[in-house]
């Protein structure tokens, strides 16, 4: 792709995300009045069934507006923030925060990178990751001041004793189970072992 089509796409993803902003209600809106029709007169109100902007000629019904309702029941549900929020854990709730402070991060260098793309001022995307990594650091601090040790279970230094853990249980298992037997147990071992990561982050968590 040369840098005039991808300058072009950049452009037309930046119009759809400056410009997301629901349109004014145009002249084909639908209006309706209990008991009156179009040719009986009166000031005619919209209805809650009325085109809403930017919906043109497709008017939510009850159906649609519970489906919305309880769709943002849901996410608001498993919001990993209100679910953590809810608990007793201080360090969980901490986490949750920088993990989502973090993300708004990420997405505020996606945009500011499509700005500089198309040659706009991306000024004060700068700010505001600046801020959000400044809360980052910030939250951080704060989960250091529960004082509790923060393992991290991916980390370079825990899989070396895990690769190290792995290396002498498969010396003990060789030098005591024939070749049939070894199979099985490391097979067997294997499929315990799935998940382990996620097993360890919640019990240093």
């Amino acid at each position: 792709m040369s840098d005039d089509e991808m300058k072009t796409k950049d452009e037309r993803l930046l119009d759809e995300m400056l410009n997301d902003t629901p349109k004014p209600a145009t002249s084909n809106q639908l209006y309706f009045l209990p008991g009156t029709s179009a040719g009986q007169g009166g000031k005619a109100t919209p209805s809650r069934s009325a085109i809403r902007p930017g919906r043109s000629n497709a008017a939510l019904d009850e159906r649609e507006l519970e489906a919305l309702d309880e769709e943002r029941r849901q996410f608001i549900a498993n919001d990993p923030v209100v679910q953590t929020a809810g608990g007793k854990d201080p360090l969980a709730l901490l986490f949750a925060l920088k993990m989502e402070v973090a993300r708004e991060a990420a997405r505020l260098s996606h945009q500011q990178m499509l700005l500089e793309r198309a040659g706009k001022d991306c000024s004060s995307l700068s700010k505001q990751k600046i801020d959000a990594y400044k809360k980052i650091a910030d939250i951080e601090l704060e989960m250091r001041k529960l004082n509790v040790e923060v393992i991290d279970v991916r980390g370079e230094k825990i899989q070396r004793i895990y690769n190290l853990w792995v290396e002498i249980i498969k010396k003990a298992a060789v030098s005591t189970l024939d070749e049939q037997q070894a199979d099985l147990f490391f097979n067997k071992l294997t499929s315990e072992m799935q998940g382990w990561l996620e097993k360890a982050e919640d019990l240093v968590r």
